[in-house]
């Protein structure tokens, strides 16, 4: 009799040679998809938050000793005082530079982060601890820094610039501040960026990944759930890193004001250019004459942008790197 087998044996693929097949292997996402899901959720975020930033600019140029500070006692403040003397597309100076920096600084920042983190941790990404996010995220950060400080330069000389009648272009602002200071001028406060962004990045990350561990994602967590849990995060993260780099933010925008003295219409750079301070001379100077909060200045501008304006990058990040 025909003796029935309740064992289901697999059918094994063989290649041409004889030698048995592997299976076939997870489909993994392009090495670029970072880059463009961060590219993507940054040129989104940028375009709701620009006005904070260069509020957050101005506010870093004023204070005692300043001359052609603008003096704004409040982020709301800052916010009617440029719109009245400026006009509303004051609040947008600098936007196409400012595009020209966060489309690299977040794609990069993202790319980074994802190829560090790989190296110092082989298990998921997400469950990566702390540590290693923080160590991740800080290499990432100086990175990103030496790529986008030229771009930097020249947002932050066209966002600190006052209302002129003839208020000149990206590409005009950029010539005349090589004229002046040549190439060199275009990394000023390049110490300074690469620790801001150090900072910044090494708690962006890690803050966003321990918040999501406290929420405790489950794989049947619904999308909608998935995306609060996402922005949450997002603004936990925006709100850690801000208050990390704000102190290297504020010298880092003295010094690269400066670089635009080139540009006769732009007092404030003039100004700065005669003090020929190197970071830790200006981190001094501003605790001895101002106190440590001196460090904080534009603090409650900057978290207004990067706590909301991180909870969209974070969210949109998340759900465009699912498409891939």
């Amino acid at each position: 009799r025909r003796a029935v087998s309740f064992l289901h044996i697999p059918r094994v693929e063989r290649s041409a040679s004889g030698a048995m097949a592997a299976p076939p292997a997870a489909a993994s996402k392009p090495s670029w998809a970072p880059f463009a899901a961060a590219a993507v959720a940054a040129t989104a975020e940028l375009s709701l938050m620009q006005p904070l930033d260069v509020v957050k600019t101005r506010m870093h140029l004023q204070g005692l000793g300043v001359s052609t500070g603008d003096n704004f006692g409040s982020t709301i403040g800052a916010i009617r005082g440029i719109r009245n003397a400026e006009g509303i597309g004051g609040l947008w100076r600098g936007f196409v530079p400012g595009l020209c920096v966060v489309i690299p600084r977040r794609g990069f920042k993202f790319l980074f982060y994802d190829a560090f983190v790989s190296l110092l941790w082989r298990g998921e990404k997400g469950k990566a601890p702390f540590l290693h996010n923080m160590a991740a995220g800080s290499m990432a950060g100086g990175a990103e820094a030496c790529v986008i400080t030229p771009m930097e330069c020249v947002k932050i000389a066209m966002q600190s610039e006052k209302a002129s009648a003839k208020p000149l272009g990206t590409i005009a602002f950029a010539t005349a501040m090589v004229r002046a200071g040549g190439i060199g001028s275009l990394y000023s406060g390049l110490i300074a960026t690469v620790l801001k962004h150090t900072a910044h990045s090494c708690f962006y990350f890690a803050a966003f990944h321990e918040a999501k561990k406290f929420a405790k994602p489950t794989p049947d967590m619904s999308h909608s759930v998935r995306i609060v849990t996402d922005l949450c995060s997002g603004f936990v993260a925006g709100c850690a890193a801000a208050t990390a780099n704000n102190p290297f933010d504020v010298v880092k925008t003295r010094m690269q004001v400066g670089a635009a003295s080139g540009v006769s219409s732009h007092a404030v750079a003039r100004e700065f250019s005669a003090s020929q301070r190197s970071m830790a001379q200006w981190m001094t100077h501003l605790v001895r004459t101002e106190g440590v909060l001196s460090l904080y200045k534009g603090y409650v501008a900057k978290v207004a942008r990067l706590g909301p304006g991180s909870a969209i990058i974070f969210s949109m990040y998340e759900q465009i790197m699912r498409l891939f």
